[in-house]
C-alpha cells in the first residue's frame, strides 16, 4: 500500500499525443457537433430576424456594445492564457508557466461570465418576452454554459498540476483541454457579431 501511494508520476505510461492520440479524436468529434448546433442557433436567427418586421421589437432598443465589446477582448485574452499554459508544459516541461497560464485564463473566463451577468441583467427582456428574446437568451445562456464548463476543466487541470500530474512528455489532457477552450473562444465571435452587430444592419 505505501509503495503505491508513493509512486512517482515520472513512473506513469506517457500518453500519445497529437492525431494519434483517442482523446483528440473525441475532442474533434465533440467540437463537431458543437459547431453544428452553434450554427443551427445562428442560422434560427436569421431566420427570424428576416422575417420580423423589426429586429429588435418595436419598443426595444439595439443592444449595446461596449460590454460585450470588453468581454470579447476579455474572452480573446483567455485564449493567449491557456496557450501560454500548453506550450509552457508541452514545448518546455515548464510547470510553472502551466500553472501561470491555467489561472490567469480561470481568471479571465470568471470576469467574462460575470460581466456576462451584469450586461443581461440590465436587459428588460426575458426568454418568454418575444421571438428575439428567446434566441437572444437561448445563445448567451447556451455559450456561457460552455465558458463555464471549460472553466471547471481548467480548474482540474490546475489543480492536477499542483499534484505533479502534467510533465512535458504527458501533457495530452492539457493540450484537449486547450483546444476546447480555444473552440469556446472562437464560437463566440460569430455569436457576438450576430446577436450585437446583425441588429443595426437593416433590410
Amino acid at each position: 500500500m505505501s509503495r503505491r501511494l508513493a509512486l512517482d508520476v515520472s513512473e506513469y505510461p506517457a500518453l500519445v499525443s497529437g492525431p494519434r492520440g483517442g482523446l483528440w479524436w473525441g475532442m474533434l468529434g465533440l467540437i463537431v457537433i458543437e459547431v453544428v448546433v452553434f450554427g443551427a442557433l445562428i442560422a434560427t436567427y436569421y431566420y427570424l430576424k428576416f422575417l420580423a418586421p423589426h429586429w429588435p421589437p418595436a419598443g426595444e432598443p439595439l443592444p449595446k456594445l461596449l460590454l460585450p465589446t470588453v468581454n470579447t477582448g476579455v474572452l480573446i485574452g483567455s485564449s493567449f492564457a491557456v496557450y501560454y499554459a500548453d506550450t509552457s508544459i508541452s514545448e518546455r516541461g515548464d510547470v510553472r508557466g502551466l500553472r501561470i497560464g491555467m489561472g490567469l485564463s480561470l481568471l479571465l473566463g470568471v470576469v467574462f461570465l460575470v460581466l456576462k451577468v451584469v450586461e443581461y441583467s440590465q436587459v428588460e427582456y426575458f426568454w418568454d418576452s418575444h421571438a428575439y428574446g428567446s434566441i437572444v437568451w437561448t445563445m448567451i445562456v447556451f455559450h456561457s454554459s460552455h465558458v463555464l464548463s471549460v472553466v471547471l476543466k481548467t480548474g482540474v487541470v490546475l489543480a492536477l498540476s499542483g499534484h505533479g500530474h502534467w510533465s512535458r512528455e504527458r501533457a495530452q489532457g492539457v493540450k484537449v483541454n486547450g483546444i476546447y477552450w480555444h473552440f469556446v473562444v472562437l464560437i463566440w465571435l460569430p455569436l457576438y457579431i450576430t446577436i450585437y452587430w446583425t441588429p443595426r444592419i437593416h433590410g
